[in-house]
């Protein structure tokens, strides 16, 4: 169902009698590198959106996204990449956190802070929003302080709007289906769970669960056909291209459709269509995008799916 009153921008949410929360949104480049990143996870359970980018040495990487909730530390942290700028460029100016960059990539998250894309912060920095913890070793102990984060704001700072439509409407666009495969580099499952009301995300055979033990269940996959084009800083690694179209496979509550995506401008919000015109509307909630390349994304069956949610 759609809220009836106020929503957060970037969820759909109810956003209550107090309405939609009026602080900037936070971005920050979580590690996905092996295993042990993946268990080292916190706070991804409460993101509004995570982008999942291709980097090199067969890895991805998480730029998650919060707003409408704010987990008291988030982690682990990792570096800024080229792809990240157009990423949060149609955020309002965001706080995006990460733990570093090389030289080439400082300078384009510079350029963005300096054309009001989004606001830095680093553990480059020593800011004191950043600490280690001794959990894990390093690079996955990097935890950051979400209070202290938003303290780099400024008072021109504003919430973001929406860049998904909420409308809800992917049963009635498209069919069910129990889930989805994406090989983005790193081969991801997603396995619609009605029990948890969301899509349980599965790598090397593992379920992504938080340190803390929070399941990451996003009411919305999105497999978006991007392109990838070498890195000018980096000869090893690759950048998304997130302005443009191309196809698009959207999942929501049980549901597919395919369609195509659009966006003309950095600062424009994404638009999700069929080939017919019609918006496509995500679910209430959270919202994972796989930046994919094309045909990298196979249906499950019902056995499959039964299968992973089985463990």
């Amino acid at each position: 169902t759609i809220p009836s009153g106020p929503v957060q921008p970037l969820s759909g949410v109810s956003a209550g009698a107090d309405g939609p929360n009026d602080h900037p949104a936070v971005v920050v480049k979580i590690s996905n590198n092996d295993s042990t990143a993946r268990r080292a996870l916190l706070g991804l359970d409460q993101a509004d959106i995570i982008f999942e980018e291709r980097i090199e040495q067969g890895a991805t990487r998480f730029a998650a996204v919060f707003h409408s909730s704010l987990p008291a530390e988030i982690g682990s942290v990792r570096s800024g990449r080229s792809s990240d700028v157009q990423i949060v460029s149609n955020l309002n100016r965001p706080v995006f956190a990460f733990s570093g960059a090389n030289d080439g990539v400082n300078a384009q998250l510079r350029e963005a802070e300096n054309n009001d894309l989004l606001i830095r912060s680093s553990n480059e920095f020593a800011d004191p929003q950043f600490r280690r913890i001794s959990e894990f070793s390093a690079p996955n102990n990097l935890v950051v302080d979400v209070a202290a984060l938003l303290d780099e704001a400024d008072e021109s700072s504003e919430p973001p709007l929406p860049i998904f439509d909420y409308s809800n409407n992917v049963a009635e666009l498209g069919s069910p289906s129990p889930g989805i495969q994406v090989d983005a580099r790193t081969v991801a499952t997603y396995a619609w769970s009605p029990q948890d009301e969301g899509y349980l995300r599965f790598q090397s055979e593992e379920q992504l669960v938080g340190r803390d033990g929070a399941v990451v269940a996003p009411q919305n996959v999105i497999v978006m056909t991007t392109t990838y084009l070498p890195s000018t800083i980096d000869a090893a690694s690759i950048d998304a291209v997130t302005v443009g179209s191309g196809p698009v496979t959207v999942l929501s509550n049980g549901s597919i459709v395919e369609g195509t995506w659009t966006r003309g401008f950095e600062r424009d919000p994404y638009t999700l269509e069929t080939a017919s015109g019609e918006i496509i509307g995500l679910a209430p909630g959270q919202t994972w995008v796989s930046l994919a390349f094309a045909g990298t994304g196979t249906e499950l069956t019902e056995a499959e799916a039964a299968q992973w949610l089985a463990g």
